[in-house]
């Protein structure tokens, strides 16, 4: 037999083996069919997949990935049907999350309810087959990485792929809502049996985003971003070349270059650039102290203090946006007060209550009406133990703390 005969043949048996892996977990593991009575009703997934609709929820619902499946399940209020997430939504809960603050999941048990972040490695596989849940809910990028597993999984229980969410945009070139987030918001709403909320989501998002547009405009103030968690938190000499708040309210970078999802530069590149505003997102408020944070705080600290008012730097806290990629209520919040210091629109109240109102599109008023003052009690606290005060949409300055040879972030 030649070489490729016996890869082929190779490759056929153990295609043969993992189909009967599957059927050996199902009979032998104590699955009870869980979910095998299904409409004649389908949906096709992202994938391109026809899918049956679950007749209930009756065995729960798991989704598998940080990016995207809780932040869109959650605008539907199916906490009471969530029996498993990825470990990070019940243990790294909250921070620029807002669903995480409209829903207790981090009541969840980590030890029965959660699987690795981003995975379904072979023991989650037993692990559901076991439990049997009505829909799995999961993502391109994570269904690519773990297909054969999928597949498996897919055999036993309902699971539908969602699109992958994008990092650096929401809308489209009209400025209404991209394709890929009316398709997550249409999909689920049918898989989940609730086409009225999905359309309720959708026209919700679609006159915040009118509203925007209605109180933007052009302006010629350059604007630095800092702060942002992507890959992790940033020094404050970390920025943002496509940072949504600034498309949604036509404001100006004060960085030019890059269309990466972060640039770190050179202090000394800091200094020649035109700043007239900073905005710094409080999440990265544990590398405040870092060194190349700590220059980039005395240079602004010393243009502030000399008797040139022309050259200040005014800086404001705005709402965390990124947490396991972009969560779009938050990025809607931050892009009103981005209008508001930028533009001159709306007072402070004005603001709040868009803000407020925006959580409650998301997640109904019942779960959102309370998600912003959670959030701005969390990032204080959060701000506080890493010895800073960066109190949600008010400004803020610096401060030299002389003993301690550190310069602070502390509320005008």
């Amino acid at each position: 037999m030649s070489s490729k005969a016996t890869i082929t043949a190779v490759v056929l048996a153990a295609v043969v083996i993992i189909a009967a892996i599957a059927v050996v977990w199902t009979s032998g593991h104590g699955y009870d069919g869980g979910n095998t009575d299904q409409t004649e009703d389908t949906v096709t997934d992202a994938l391109g997949r026809t899918v049956a609709i679950p007749d209930n929820l009756d065995n729960g619902i798991v989704t598998i990935g940080s990016t995207g499946p809780l932040r869109f399940a959650s605008m539907f209020d199916v906490f009471d049907h969530i029996i498993e997430v990825d470990r990070g939504d019940i243990t790294d809960s909250k921070n620029g999350r807002g669903y995480s603050y409209a829903f207790a999941y981090d009541s969840l048990d980590p030890s029965t309810q959660s699987h690795p972040d981003n995975a379904l490695d072979s023991s989650t596989v037993e692990s559901l087959v076991k439990k049997g849940p009505s829909l799995v809910i999961t993502t391109e990028s994570v269904w690519k990485n773990y297909s054969v597993n999928f597949g498996i999984l897919a055999g036993q229980c309902t699971v539908v792929v969602l699109k992958d969410q994008q990092m650096q945009y929401m809308t489209d070139g009209d400025g209404g809502l991209a394709d890929y987030f009316e398709f997550n918001v249409d999909l689920l709403g049918q898989v989940l049996k609730k086409e009225d909320r999905a359309s309720e989501i959708i026209s919700g998002i679609e006159e915040i985003l009118s509203d925007l547009r209605s109180i933007s405009g052009t302006s010629d103030q350059n604007v630095y971003i800092a702060g942002v968690t992507i890959s992790g938190s940033n020094t404050l000499n970390t920025t943002f070349p496509v940072y949504i708040p600034f498309d949604l309210t036509g404001t100006s970078n004060a960085y030019h270059g890059s269309t990466e999802n972060k640039v770190v530069l050179r202090v000394e590149a800091f200094t020649t650039m035109d700043i007239d505003m900073m905005i710094v997102d409080p999440s990265s408020s544990d590398k405040v102290g870092e060194a190349d944070s700590q220059y980039l705080m005395e240079y602004v600290y010393r243009l502030n203090s000399d008797s040139d008012p022309s050259n200040d730097i005014p800086i404001y806290i705005t709402v965390p946006i990124v947490w396991d990629s972009v969560n779009y209520d938050c990025a809607l919040a931050s892009s009103y007060y981005v209008a508001h210091l930028v533009h001159g629109c709306l007072t402070d109240q004005e603001v709040e209550d868009r803000i407020v109102h925006i959580f409650e599109v998301f997640y109904g008023e019942e779960h959102g009406s309370g998600v912003f003052d959670d959030m701005r009690e969390f990032f204080d606290g959060k701000s506080s133990a890493n010895g800073q005060e960066m109190p949600l949409l008010q400004e803020v300055v610096i401060e030299y703390d002389a003993s301690a040879g550190e310069y602070r972030f502390a509320a005008a």
